[in-house]
């Protein structure tokens, strides 16, 4: 399969993954791949642990994007589908208490432009039909977008919202059909990979239970608190390491001993 489908243009694209969060309708699926294919996306993950996604319902609905479909990872956790994902917006049907920048979709996808300009793997979430993402899973992502749409009718069907997303990229890269990536990129810019993130947050969970801070059984609102922290930071994959380091050290020199 082409990932492109035939524009050194869209070359992009490919560094971005739509990511359907625990569809309840695998019709819905067949539509998203339809919905991606028209604008030049193809690689889609499906966070499910109900096996294969492939079924005659999501086949008819995905008319001539059988290949998107057939090609769709599937992951039993979204830390796993996010594991090589950098930058990563979630969609949110409304405000939520997180306090994470929230965008309409083309604010949003200028957001996420120069990461994938340069490179960068990233990663649009759409949640569940009825419910869409929680809290926790909304704590995973960099920015939030809403679809504005009329509060009177605000009936944007799952399909729908990945269609409005995958336009917005498509006129994305072809905004910056002319530009090359920068041959001075600031660094600063690339973001950690997902998998890193968790490590650093499993770590200081971790050791604040082992302190007394948390409690080994904790409900989670501080942690939450915590990361909702380091996210407003923004942290470049340097930094990062910074930090992590840093905190390492000084628990090393504290169990060592040191004064």
């Amino acid at each position: 399969m082409s990932d492109n489908y035939g524009s050194e243009k869209y070359e992009c694209l490919n560094n971005m993954v739509i990511i359907l969060v625990d569809p309840s309708h695998y019709g819905n699926i067949g539509s998203a791949s339809r919905a991606m294919k028209t604008m030049g996306l193809s690689k889609l993950r499906i966070v499910s642990s109900n096996g294969s996604i492939i079924t005659d319902e999501a086949l008819a609905l995905s008319k001539g994007a059988a290949d998107v479909l057939k090609s769709a990872e599937v992951f039993s956790t979204l830390d796993e589908a996010l594991a090589d994902v950098t930058f990563v917006a979630g969609t949110s049907a409304r405000h939520r208490s997180i306090e994470l920048p929230l965008y309409q979709p083309r604010e949003a996808v200028e957001k996420i432009r120069p990461h994938l300009m340069n490179g960068m793997k990233c990663a649009i979430m759409f949640g569940r039909e009825r419910t869409g993402l929680t809290n926790e899973e909304l704590q995973r992502c960099d920015i939030h977008i809403n679809i504005d749409a009329n509060p009177e009718y605000s009936s944007l069907n799952l399909a729908m919202s990945v269609q409005v997303l995958s336009y917005e990229l498509r006129q994305a890269c072809l905004r910056s059909a002319t530009q090359e990536p920068s041959a001075d990129f600031d660094e600063g810019l690339r973001k950690p990979k997902h998998s890193d993130l968790e490590q650093f947050y499993s770590f200081i969970e971790k050791n604040l239970c082992d302190c007394g801070f948390l409690k080994k059984n904790h409900n989670g609102s501080v942690m939450g608190q915590i990361r909702r922290v380091y996210a407003k930071a923004d942290m470049s994959a340097h930094e990062l390491r910074i930090i992590y380091g840093t905190l390492a050290s000084m628990l090393k020199h504290r169990k060592d001993g040191g004064e």
